[in-house]
């Protein structure tokens, strides 16, 4: 999170705000707020309901994406319709900086809907479908991934919290996928033992896992 501004509101739940410089995404922290709606610049951001509650106590959400696509430079307009009780006044805007990427997949997961490709030949139509999950990569625009932070194809532990080899680990799993990544701004690395050089345990469902730094 690189920038925060604090909102001062008038009689009718209005304010003003000039936008954040930069390219990063913005988003609204309504954690003070009740349950109703927002709009910015006459485009709504959706409807809130931060008094409803998960069942460790917690609002359900709190942050809510303003696309900048919605702002001015300066003096865009936040208009609140609050239908419970809230205050406004604790309400922020902040960008939020995504500085690492993650993958995980495994046996189990089916390959990208995009990956089934529609041609047409003869007024016959086929299907071809990739037959292997992928892990993909993506930095925000105009950032690319820098450092390759863990990768592990086999039985990795845990997930992009925290994480950890487990008993089968293919040694190149991290020199493979810096390869492939490093200095893109995005990439894809397959789940596949004859990508990785061979299956380092034969027999064990496995894994892929992988955490990334984007600059």
């Amino acid at each position: 999170m690189q920038f925060t501004l604090t909102f001062c509101f008038d009689a009718d739940w209005q304010t003003v705000f000039d936008t954040p410089a930069g390219d990063d995404p913005i988003a609204l922290n309504l954690n003070s707020m009740g349950k109703g709606e927002a709009w910015v610049n006459g485009e709504s951001i959706g409807r809130y309901w931060v008094s409803l509650k998960t069942p460790k106590g917690n609002p359900s959400q709190t942050w809510y994406h303003v696309p900048r696509s919605f702002l001015k430079n300066t003096k865009n307009q936040l208009v609140l319709l609050e239908e419970e009780t809230g205050n406004p006044l604790e309400i922020t805007i902040a960008t939020i900086a995504i500085t690492k990427v993650c993958g995980h997949v495994n046996n189990s997961h089916l390959p990208r809907v995009s990956s089934w490709v529609r041609q047409s030949q003869r007024g016959d139509t086929n299907i071809k479908k990739q037959q292997r999950p992928e892990v993909q990569l993506n930095c925000p625009q105009g950032r690319n991934i820098s450092k390759i932070l863990f990768a592990s194809f086999g039985t990795p532990k845990g997930d992009y919290k925290s994480y950890a080899m487990g008993s089968c680990h293919s040694s190149n799993s991290r020199a493979i996928v810096e390869k492939a990544c490093i200095g893109k701004g995005r990439c894809s690395v397959p789940y596949s033992n004859q990508y990785f050089g061979g299956d380092p345990c034969p027999g064990i469902p496995k894994a892929l896992l992988v955490d990334a730094q984007c600059t």
